[in-house]
């Protein structure tokens, strides 16, 4: 598996009518007494919260914001209000809203939540979460291989490498355990000291006792962590990202690559990281990981 450059500009998505329908579509599942992130809808439509302004775009064009509550339906075709009220920054911040900023405090509160200081109180617990299919994991720095694997098998993986921390090691290990909280994704580390306090803090974690990757798959299954045995084309393993399919009109692209076999162009499916531009195509390397994970069935 190899990469190129290639991928879907994200200040772009905005300007694609089905990204702003998709948008809407999930600004209206959003219940009353709730809110959620920008980051949150990105990372379901995408697998990445760097389109979190492409939804900020998008949401900003919301062509039946929410004016006064339980206000029912308007104009001609009876459309819903959609609650993009509900929609806020990552740290709880209100954000802007298209009827005022004041107007969305007031929705907001009229809805019961809490709000203090342009902030909404109890983020954490007000917060909503789009359904996932999957568990998902962070992961500190002495497990970048279990990172690339968990990726391999389709699990979003966020390595402690790709947060933003301050300098020094309590800093670290306050952070990944905030992140895996604030996200509600499984801590895993080979730290002990870590893994108690991200425990003390309500954090779901696992202590990894092993250095090699195939024992460490095995930790988790005996943690009664389910794990998808079977590589999938669906995140990219070097920035976790989604991976897409490459299209017939792309392969011309592929073929300007020298890394790309010229005999499977065209007989074989290739995949894109739509992040990094790195290119997937199962390959002998594909076949050497099956084997390697079916000692662990």
């Amino acid at each position: 598996m190899m990469g190129l450059s290639l991928c879907l500009p994200l200040e772009k998505l905005n300007m694609n009518e089905n990204f702003q329908a998709e948008v809407l579509n999930l600004v209206k599942q959003i219940p009353c007494g709730k809110v959620t992130t920008y980051g949150e809808i990105a990372r379901k439509l995408t697998g990445s919260v760097r389109a979190a302004r492409a939804v900020g775009r998008a949401v900003a064009k919301n062509p039946y914001p929410v004016i006064k509550p339980l206000q029912g339906l308007r104009g001609r075709g009876a459309e819903p209000h959609i609650p993009c009220h509900r929609v806020v920054r990552s740290d709880g911040n209100v954000g802007g809203y298209k009827l005022g900023v004041d107007r969305k405090i007031k929705l907001l509160s009229e809805e019961g939540i809490e709000i203090q200081g342009g902030k909404v109180a109890n983020f954490a617990q007000t917060l909503f979460r789009f359904k996932e299919g999957t568990v998902r994991f962070v992961t500190d720095r002495m497990l970048g291989k279990l990172s690339t694997w968990l990726r391999i098998l389709g699990y979003d993986t966020v390595y402690a490498a790709d947060i933003a921390i301050k300098n020094g090691e309590e800093d670290e290990d306050n952070a990944l355990a905030t992140f895996a909280a604030h996200e509600a994704r499984i801590l895993l580390t080979r730290d002990k000291n870590l893994a108690a306090s991200a425990r003390k803090k309500g954090v779901q974690c696992v202590q990894i006792e092993t250095a090699v990757v195939m024992t460490q798959l095995k930790e988790l299954l005996r943690h009664n962590i389910p794990l998808n045995l079977e590589p999938v084309p669906v995140r990219c393993s070097e920035c976790n990202a989604r991976i897409r399919k490459v299209e017939a009109s792309e392969e011309d692209i592929l073929k300007d690559k020298s890394y790309v076999p010229p005999n499977m162009i065209g007989k074989r499916d290739f995949w894109v990281c739509e992040r990094c531009g790195r290119v997937y195509w199962e390959g002998s390397h594909w076949r050497n990981m099956r084997e390697q994970l079916k000692q662990l069935k």
